[in-house]
């Protein structure tokens, strides 16, 4: 009786280590990156940092012949900006700027670029210029909360961008991320003054 349970206990524990075995080299193939996958999404990069390249360089063409053409001057902006030129994008929507010089959303954009080029005051600047031509543009707005934020550390100046935004844009697709936000500086203001008021 006690030998053929060990038997029956070796075949038991000899199938479920098998079993395993197996399952855990199909996990590993699994994990495995393919060097194909990898070569396509390189090659696709590339390829599509050639057309930014060449459409940048299109558009640079037409604004030699044509140097006021406003929406070659924006999409030259947008196009610098993607390719992660900031300044240059930022040069751009200025001489878009000069020819339409209350267009908030270039404005917007100039801001947005100003951030990623680490000039967070002169962002914060361009997004209430932006808002002074438009005072219900939701991406100013939003933008303006990121910059005090996290850059500035301004929680009283990004809980204000926030609620105004939530008031004038509560239908954005950016308000699901907002509300938590407005929820967390009221609650950090709040503690701060609370600390403070203890202290005293």
């Amino acid at each position: 009786m006690k030998r053929s349970r060990s038997v029956i206990s070796l075949t038991v524990v000899f199938v479920a280590g098998f079993l395993s075995g197996i399952l855990f080299s199909a996990w590993k193939l699994e994990k495995l990156e393919h060097p194909s996958d990898n070569k396509q999404v390189a090659q696709k990069q590339q390829d599509a940092k050639e057309v930014l390249r060449g459409r940048i360089a299109d558009t640079e063409r037409m604004l030699a012949r044509d140097p006021n053409n406003l929406a070659a001057l924006v999409q030259l902006g947008n196009d610098q900006f993607d390719a992660g030129n900031y300044e240059a994008a930022i040069a751009a929507y200025e001489r878009a700027l000069k020819i339409e010089p209350r267009d908030p959303d270039v404005i917007t954009d100039m801001g947005i670029a100003l951030r990623r080029a680490q000039r967070p005051l002169e962002a914060v600047g361009a997004f209430r210029k932006a808002l002074e031509a438009d005072p219900n543009h939701p991406l100013a707005m939003f933008n303006l909360g990121l910059v005090l934020r996290d850059d500035l550390k301004d929680y009283d100046g990004a809980l204000k961008a926030w609620e105004m935004f939530l008031e004038k844009a509560s239908d954005s697709p950016h308000a699901v991320m907002v509300r938590p936000w407005v929820k967390q500086l009221r609650e950090k203001i709040g503690a701060s003054q609370d600390g403070g008021a203890a202290s005293k």
